[in-house]
């Protein structure tokens, strides 16, 4: 047990430092902003003596920023990829069509420098990150989809990013006045590309899926688990400090472009409020999911893994595709995905608080089936080819035995189900609270647990038609819940977990920590979510 609390320490260390900068995310950004300006400002005679140092610099921050987020890609996700070609094709069209064109519309529109329009259309050109995943759980939508999702479109991204960018160079800015830039310059940057998206995004992405392979073989799933929080907090710290070194080492440019900085403001506000007002409506009435399906699910899916941007590759790409152009190309071009972020942040946070009002006007309520669209093929429908093994985490909280009654009701109208094992999990194994807690206190704690599972299972057995048969018991354990409930689900011996969410805002739900949407992003089963009535 003792092993077992260490590294429920460690996971839950590592969960806060992540949930931590996920939720100060753009604070953080923007502060990187401020002091690597008038740190830079001030000590322009330093920074001149040293642009060596800061570029070796820089480089090493991109490979910090880029190597732990391809440790995260799943790119097993792909076989799945195609199963639902109508998303497939709207994933598509939003990431490497509809980004471009906004961004060069809207450049147009309100940046001057020809650049900083580019910068602007490589950080709409890329891809989401893996954080759209987190983002698409939050909505109570399809997580394997949207595992898939971002796996295709890295993938696609490797021959669209510089095929795209390429094209824009030879039809947009050779073209502009201003602008002078020789045949030989053009091929040059053509060929800057190509080798940026070789040394940053594909070498770094061929070293990472054995490493990622063999990590999982040594380490198992769980404990792959329990460190991978790791991963994508490396890759924010890698930004952040990238996002620092260039406009510290630029802030004299910087000032003398204000006007671009605006614009790349006005450009991020138009792009995600019409991209999330428009595209919300458009897929209720065009819908992505197969027959049988929720339209919301498929919907949310698509814009989510479509708007948000991974703006930590468009810096690596636009800090060294134009480096042959000189600094100060290269810095107005990574000027825009250095910004974005602490935008993009904004947008995202208040789609996810209005999940309820988006839901319900997608029509959805009640029961929220988690990857409803691959029921069949995950288990859902057809679990263990006949009987389903469930496990079913509580918390006793007010409406417990409603929601775990409805929930359970529901599933076996069109389910067998063969087994259910409620489980509480005693959560004192959280690292500020374990080392005080006595014997006494847990014995208290179980013996408290005992009484209300025992009247929770007879709820249940009375009150949910077709369990008479079910194999019907409970499980009443100490530690960390989530990963005391991964654990369980990684073990084997069940189809499908059910939990319950009580459908509070995303505020609660991200920065304070959901069990449910832990457990979402990283079960290795399928996951359904009963909403609770609060």
């Amino acid at each position: 047990m003792g092993s077992s609390i260490a590294g429920n320490r460690r996971a839950s260390g590592l969960e806060k430092i992540r949930s931590h900068m996920d939720k100060w995310l753009g604070l953080y950004v923007g502060l990187m902003i401020v002091i690597g300006l008038a740190a830079g400002y001030r000590d322009v005679g330093w920074v001149q003596h040293h642009v060596q140092a800061l570029q070796l610099l820089e480089i090493a921050s991109i490979y910090v920023m880029i190597f732990p987020m391809m440790l995260m890609l799943n790119v097993r996700a792909l076989g799945s990829a195609f199963k639902n070609y109508k998303l497939v094709l709207a994933v598509v069209l939003l990431n490497f069509a509809y980004g471009p064109l906004m961004a060069v519309l809207l450049g147009g529109l309100f940046v001057a420098n020809p650049f900083a329009r580019f910068g602007l259309f490589i950080a709409w050109l890329v891809p989401c990150s893996s954080m759209s995943i987190g983002y698409v759980g939050l909505m109570m939508a399809d997580i394997s989809a949207a595992t898939a999702m971002v796996a295709l479109s890295f993938i696609l991204s490797l021959a669209v990013i510089p095929l795209e960018a390429s094209l824009y160079i030879s039809v947009m800015v050779h073209q502009v006045r201003g602008v002078a830039l020789t045949g030989r310059a053009v091929s040059s940057i053509e060929v800057g590309l190509f080798m940026t998206i070789i040394e940053v995004l594909l070498a770094p992405l061929v070293l990472a899926i054995p490493i990622r392979e063999a990590m999982m073989r040594r380490m198992g799933q769980a404990r792959f688990r329990e460190v991978s929080p790791l991963f994508p907090t490396l890759t924010m710290l890698g930004m952040m400090m990238i996002i620092f070194i260039i406009f510290f080492a630029h802030a004299g440019v910087l000032i003398s472009h204000i006007m671009d900085v605006l614009g790349i403001f006005y450009s991020a506000m138009v792009f995600g409020t019409v991209s999330l007002t428009v595209l919300t409506v458009l897929f209720k009435y065009v819908g992505l999911n197969k027959r049988g399906e929720s339209r919301y699910g498929s919907a949310m899916v698509a814009i989510l893994t479509g708007v948000p941007k991974n703006e930590a590759t468009a810096i690596a790409i636009s800090t060294l595709a134009l480096s042959s152009l000189g600094p100060q190309a290269a810095f107005l071009t990574s000027m825009p995905p250095s910004l974005l972020p602490a935008f993009q942040v904004v947008f995202i946070i208040t789609f996810l608080k209005l999940r309820d009002r988006v839901m319900k006007y997608y029509g959805e309520r009640g029961v929220e089936v988690i990857e409803r669209g691959r029921a069949a093929e995950m288990g859902i429908l057809e679990a263990a080819r006949g009987a389903m093994a469930m496990l079913v985490p509580v918390d006793f909280s007010r409406g417990t035995d409603e929601w775990v009654v409805n929930g359970l009701g529901r599933l076996s109208s069109y389910a067998r189900i063969g087994r259910v094992r409620l489980l509480y999990v005693i959560p004192l194994g959280l690292s500020e609270v374990s080392e005080f807690i006595t014997d006494n206190i847990i014995s208290e704690g179980r013996k408290a647990a005992e009484a209300k599972m025992r009247e929770l299972v007879g709820a249940v057995r009375s009150k949910v038609i077709g369990l008479g048969g079910v194999d019907l018991d409970y499980e009443i354990v100490v530690g960390d819940p989530a990963s005391i409930i991964l654990d369980r689900a990684s073990a084997g011996g069940f189809d499908a977990i059910m939990m319950g969410h009580r459908g509070y805002g995303y505020v609660e739900d991200l920065f304070v920590g959901s069990v449910t949407l832990k457990v979402v992003s990283r079960s290795p089963i399928p996951v359904v979510v009963i909403r609770k009535s609060v």
